[in-house]
């Protein structure tokens, strides 16, 4: 799967004290437009499988070109606190955790999972939704981060 690029994006969630908690995905797909559906897979083993799992509500940021170090950073199983990543997060007007600065935000309630190997497979409602236009994707191929040559 490493051959095939994706786009990356920051899955969002509140934790059980509700602070914003967040891990890096790749495995983001559109299922519909009518209604707005979208998969994302989330591996049992991470803090975010028992967060989106318990408050069935997440939040999907898609990163820009120059989010490649939160891109990183909430990509470990452990994220700690390095000063360095600054990641700017609100709260949306339905409650979504969002990451500021993202190409697009998507506010998803699960509809229905789906439990494979060691991840649970959730398709989302797509409640709330914001778009700029403006800037290019982070890109990820070859288990790397890329960016597009011709910028957008």
């Amino acid at each position: 799967m490493a051959k095939f690029a994706t786009g990356v994006t920051l899955l969002t969630t509140l934790d059980d004290e509700d602070k914003v908690h967040a891990m890096t995905a790749n495995a983001l797909t559109s299922v519909c437009l009518e209604p707005p559906l979208v998969l994302v897979c989330v591996a049992h083993s991470t803090k975010s499988y028992g967060f989106v799992e318990k408050r069935r509500r997440f939040g999907t940021s898609i990163l820009r070109d120059n989010q490649e170090a939160t891109g990183i950073y909430y990509a470990q199983s452990l994220p700690g606190s390095d000063e360095t990543i600054k990641s700017p997060f609100s709260i949306s007007q339905s409650g979504y955790p969002v990451l500021e600065g993202s190409l697009a935000f998507f506010g998803c309630k699960v509809v229905v999972s789906y439990v494979h190997g060691d991840h649970t497979i959730y398709v989302a409602e797509v409640e709330e939704m914001t778009i700029d236009d403006s800037g290019s994707p982070l890109l990820f191929f070859n288990s790397r981060f890329r960016f597009m040559e011709d910028g957008g």
